[in-house]
C-alpha cells in the first residue's frame, strides 16, 4: 500500500476512535446529569428581596425527635407532618420581630390550604407564659395558625437556633431544606416562590 493510503487509512481510523470517544463522554455527561442528586444548596437561588437571609445548611441537624404540645395539650412531634413540605417557625412573646412577622406567616398559611403544605409555629415561651403566648397568636394570627408549644425550648435547642424567631423549612421526608434566622415578611412574593419551589420537589 503507498505512503498516502496507509496514511489516509490511520487518518480514518484516528477518526473513527476520536467519534467513539466523543459519543462515549457526551453519554457519560449525559447520564451524569440525570442520575446525579438535586443540588442541596439549589434553594439558595431563592435568597433574594424578603428571602435575602435564607441559608442552606450544610450537614443540617436531623429533624427533632423532640415532643412539644398543640393548644390541648397533647403531644406532637415534627414526624407527625411527614408527607408534607414543613415550614417550623420558633417564636416567643418577648421578641419583637417574631410579633411582627406572625401576622405575614398566617398570611402564607392561608396561600396554601389544601395543599401539601404545613405551618407549624412553636412558641419556645415558658410554662407561666403560656396563657399570654395563645392570646397573642390568637390576636396577630386570628385562627389560621394551630397553636404549639414547647416550653423547655429542646426544639430550639436541637436544631441549634442562632436566635429568635428561626424558620426551618423541611422537605415532606423530613430533611431539613433551608432556613431562615430573623425576620420576614412570609406574605411576599420571594417566600411564596421558595414554598412552591419546595412543594414542586
Amino acid at each position: 500500500m503507498a505512503a498516502g493510503a496507509k496514511t489516509q487509512s490511520w487518518a480514518l481510523k484516528g477518526a473513527g476512535w476520536l467519534g467513539l470517544f466523543g459519543l462515549l463522554a457526551a453519554v457519560y455527561v449525559l447520564f451524569s446529569a440525570v442520575s446525579k442528586p438535586a443540588d442541596d444548596t439549589s434553594l439558595k437561588r431563592f435568597a433574594t428581596g424578603e428571602m435575602q437571609k435564607l441559608t442552606v445548611v450544610r450537614d443540617a441537624p436531623a429533624q427533632p425527635l423532640n415532643v412539644f404540645y398543640d393548644g390541648a395539650g397533647a403531644e406532637k412531634r415534627l414526624s407527625d407532618f411527614r408527607g408534607k413540605v414543613v415550614l417550623v417557625n420558633l417564636w416567643a412573646t418577648w421578641c419583637a420581630p417574631c410579633i411582627t412577622e406572625m401576622p405575614t406567616l398566617a398570611a402564607l398559611a392561608d396561600g396554601y390550604r389544601g395543599k401539601d403544605f404545613e405551618l407549624v409555629a412553636i412558641s419556645i415561651d415558658r410554662n407561666d407564659m403560656k396563657a399570654r403566648a395563645v392570646g397573642d397568636l390568637k390576636k396577630l394570627a386570628g385562627d389560621r395558625l394551630a397553636f404549639y408549644h414547647d416550653p423547655g425550648s429542646a426544639i430550639a435547642f436541637e436544631v441549634k437556633a442562632q436566635g429568635m424567631p428561626t424558620s426551618i423549612l423541611y422537605d415532606r421526608t423530613g430533611r431539613e431544606i433551608a432556613r431562615l434566622a430573623g425576620e420576614a415578611d412570609w406574605s411576599s412574593p420571594e417566600a411564596r416562590a421558595l414554598i412552591d419551589a419546595a412543594l414542586g420537589e
